[in-house]
């Protein structure tokens, strides 16, 4: 993959770069109410700090002169609040939803087989928490930035005017914040994605345990299984408890260093307003409490910086999972029909394989031979972009392998992937071709009868549902894995037949251990001790 080097950091700005114009709009308007709200708030401080003077110092009562502007920005205030929470929440499910549909999108033109390439526990953890992590970052932690850097320069030019002095106190202890987020933080992505791995082994080890109850229970092994599960579990907790930890460091640091830097600006404006020091302009009542008021939004944005750090470092540490599928994503994109193929030294990392030259031509029917265990699987998974390969077909492509997947919703879905296009007609007459017909009129709704985690399926009725899947909307290049493997000479012969029909045009690569006739076939690839021979 192009990706493979990727490091998280670019992974994580490379879906930022991927997301589109409209989304960029979203993401400038929270960040533009997020700043009139900041104005807005300082509005509301500098009515408020007169409000002050001028019962505290001139004993006078509130008047509407006063009381009206300070009504009205506060009003404002918190209808941009309201407003801003309302746009970045919006904002945010917009991202998390194209980025899920692309997810969704790369599943379906995959024929899920893609998902064999990580754990159950991977794929899952990709949908229900990274989108969001990713989510997170690109619409609070990206706009939060920003306003990290224009908060302080604003408070500080409103400032500045009325006391240098306490503009320059700020100005000198507020660079130590964002070192010290740099330093905290540096290792939180590593521990993030030290604590994914962790949590994925151990979900693949209960699972793995679960669907080997039977034989633990008849081996007697529950004991030795509970205490791997138990160590398991105590590793995860402890690299739980470092990801919790740096996130309290880090905003341990912050509160430190905020309180240090605001007890000076206090201090100081005290004893002026005393008459102790005599640096800079007057400060009155008014003045000082503005200043008071005004000046930890210095800190306030930054603090929150600090508290979405964690976001960038959890993005930073899934970036590498959605490189890998950005990748497929705009593979399916930019697909063209398939021209062919001439490939010399061909060859697979893992398990190793290796061919000389592979030639293809569109509408080509390859017979993929060899013993069990040689290879004829990987060789197509390669192909596919499954495992890591010197070339990858590049045309729209699908697989039918010996591992059917049948997934837990309708019958209609697992045919048609979310494909609207195809049509109830369409899918009941694929289901009769290959045979299917007397068990669909079975199922008690239908098409519309949900299979389940367990569907009473056979493994031939799996495989021709999974047939029927490839036959409804053919690829330019259908690899096929023992498609006829679970089923009968007489049956094989049927749906062998069919194939040819309804793909005989196509381009085929057929991996089969059953007699097939010669006459289909143009080209030979030969599997055998780890080297790919062709023949015309």
């Amino acid at each position: 993959m192009s990706n493979a080097s990727i490091t998280p950091e670019q992974g994580a700005q490379t879906w930022l770069g991927c997301i589109s114009k409209e989304m960029r709009r979203d993401q400038v308007k929270v960040l533009l109410v997020r700043f009139f709200q900041l104005i807005a708030q300082i509005v509301v401080f500098w009515w408020f700090s007169k409000a002050m003077h001028l019962v505290i110092v001139e004993q006078q009562s509130l008047s509407a002169t006063l009381l009206v502007p300070l009504a009205g920005a506060a009003f404002v205030w918190v209808c941009l609040i309201w407003l801003a929470d309302n746009l970045q929440s919006h904002s945010k499910y917009k991202i998390e939803t194209e980025l899920e549909n692309r997810v969704h999108r790369v599943f379906k033109n995959k024929h899920i087989a893609i998902t064999r390439q990580h754990s159950a526990t991977y794929w899952q953890q990709l949908i229900l928490n990274n989108i969001s992590d990713i989510g997170n970052y690109l619409i609070q932690y990206s706009v939060q930035k920003w306003l990290s850097a224009i908060a302080p320069l604003v408070a500080l030019l409103v400032i500045f005017p009325i006391n240098y002095v306490v503009a320059i106190i700020l100005c000198v202890t507020m660079p130590l914040i964002p070192v010290f987020m740099v330093l905290v933080g540096k290792g939180a992505a590593a521990l993030h994605r030290k604590h994914f791995i962790a949590l994925e082994r151990l979900g693949d080890m209960f699972s793995d345990r679960l669907k080997a109850l039977t034989l633990i229970t008849t081996s007697g092994q529950h004991q030795a299984q509970l205490a791997r599960l138990n160590d398991a579990s105590n590793i995860v907790n402890r690299k739980t408890m470092s990801v919790v930890s740096i996130a309290f460091l880090s905003t341990t640091v912050l509160d430190f260093f905020a309180t240090i830097a605001m007890a000076l600006v206090a201090v100081f404006i005290g004893f002026s307003m005393l008459g102790e020091i005599n640096i800079g302009p007057e400060i009155s009542l008014e003045l000082g409490l503005f200043m008071l008021l005004t000046a930890p939004l210095l800190f306030s944005e930054l603090r929150a910086l600090g508290r979405f750090y964690h976001q960038k470092a959890k993005a930073e540490a899934c970036a590498e999972r959605f490189a890998l599928l950005l990748d497929e994503y705009e593979i399916l994109n930019n697909k063209a029909a398939f021209t062919g193929l001439a490939w010399l030294n061909f060859h697979v990392t893992t398990p190793n394989l290796h061919a000389n030259k592979l030639t293809l031509e569109p509408g080509d029917w390859v017979s993929l031979q060899g013993n069990s265990g040689q290879g004829k699987t990987v060789l197509l998974e390669a192909l596919m972009g499954f495992r890591a390969a010197s070339h990858q077909l590049s045309a729209d492509l699908a697989l039918l392998s010996q591992q059917t997947a049948v997934l837990d919703k309708s019958v209609a879905f697992n045919l048609h992937l979310g494909d609207l296009s195809v049509t109830e007609h369409d899918m009941v007459n694929a289901l009769q071709e290959v045979g299917l017909i007397d068990w669909l009129n079975n199922l008690p709704n239908g098409l519309a009868t949900e299979l389940g985690d367990c569907p009473t399926l056979s493994g031939g009725e799996a495989q021709r549902l999974a047939l029927a899947r490839v036959l409804l909307k053919p690829k330019d290049v259908v690899l096929l894995d023992e498609p006829t493997a679970h089923l009968t000479i007489e049956q094989h012969q049927e749906i062998a037949d069919l194939i040819h029909q309804k793909l005989q045009h196509k381009t085929v690569i057929w991996a089969s251990h059953k007699t097939l006739p010669d006459t289909w076939f143009k080209r030979t690839w030969k599997v055998s001790h780890g080297e790919i021979k062709e023949t015309p």
